[in-house]
């Protein structure tokens, strides 16, 4: 039960975060965003720098499409359904046995991607960049809401 709620939690915040990039000129400013953030908190040298934006790079492209084919593929089959609550229970089981594959995907991509930085990062970089993620994606969240109150004002 948790972790149906943990992945519908991380759909509604991966959906806040696209909606954001679907703004015209918005998704430019948030990448821009993401690899100041990133730098600033990695303090990569040059020679890391070189070789470890190249590869971030691929890594964060496969996973936003991942989640946006995941994100679309599951709202066109819940639509075509008419809605969350005409799903079958059979039709259901599909879908979160679809957004399991996707996850998993999503797992093995990030494997991959971390076993390639251990050859041009220590560990504690990696692990650094993993924490400058999630800070990330919370200061991203946090404006949206921001943002959301101003509007309604």
């Amino acid at each position: 039960m948790k972790k149906n709620i943990l992945l519908l939690l991380f759909l509604l915040i991966g959906n806040l975060v696209t909606q954001a990039q679907t703004r015209k000129g918005d998704s430019e400013k948030i990448r821009a965003f993401k690899v100041a953030f990133l730098t600033e908190k990695l303090d990569l040298t040059e020679k890391e720098a070189e070789k470890f934006w190249p590869l971030y790079n691929v890594y964060d492209k496969e996973m936003m499409q991942l989640h946006r084919d995941e994100r679309r593929s599951i709202k066109k089959r819940i639509m075509a359904d008419g809605g969350l609550d005409n799903l079958s229970e059979s039709e259901s089981k599909q879908i979160i046995e679809k957004i399991n594959a996707v996850s998993k995907e999503q797992y093995e991509t990030k494997n991959e991607f971390y076993s390639k930085l251990t050859k041009i990062l220590p560990y504690k970089k990696i692990l650094r960049l993993e924490v400058a993620e999630y800070e990330f994606h919370r200061k991203l969240i946090r404006k949206l809401k921001g943002e959301k109150k101003e509007t309604k004002k």
